[in-house]
């Protein structure tokens, strides 16, 4: 009986050890695969709307006007994911402002007062 239960022992270590090996060969070649192969940043994957072309459907609308009062400056525009852009304004003797502005809409979409002047 004991030479029974000791070679059950000895093929379960034998075993485990095989899966063991079989494990950190794997891991080591998802390591290499990932060191040769690397991903982009997942910054650099997310993609903007391209720019606003002219065209003949186009040229036929009114130019958009913002109203906002005179000595009023871009400070910053950021383009967002979903193609709208997060326009800064500031000066003009109002408080700092931004604007959400939809460039193929052609309309001002939302507007934040951030305080006063």
């Amino acid at each position: 009986m004991e030479k029974q239960g000791s070679r059950a022992l000895l093929a379960a270590v034998i075993g485990m050890g095989v899966l063991l090996f079989l494990g950190s060969l794997a891991l080591v070649g998802v390591l290499v695969h990932r060191m040769m192969h690397p991903a982009p940043p997942a910054a650099a994957v997310k993609t903007v709307a391209g720019p606003v072309v002219a065209g003949p459907d186009m040229a036929a609308q009114a130019a958009l006007v913002v109203d906002e009062p005179p000595g009023t400056t871009v400070r910053a525009v950021t383009a967002r994911a979903d193609g709208l852009l997060a326009v800064a304004l500031t000066g003009g003797g109002v408080a700092d402002r931004i604007i959400i502005w939809d460039p193929l809409a052609r309309r001002i979409a939302a507007r934040l007062v951030l305080g006063q002047p």
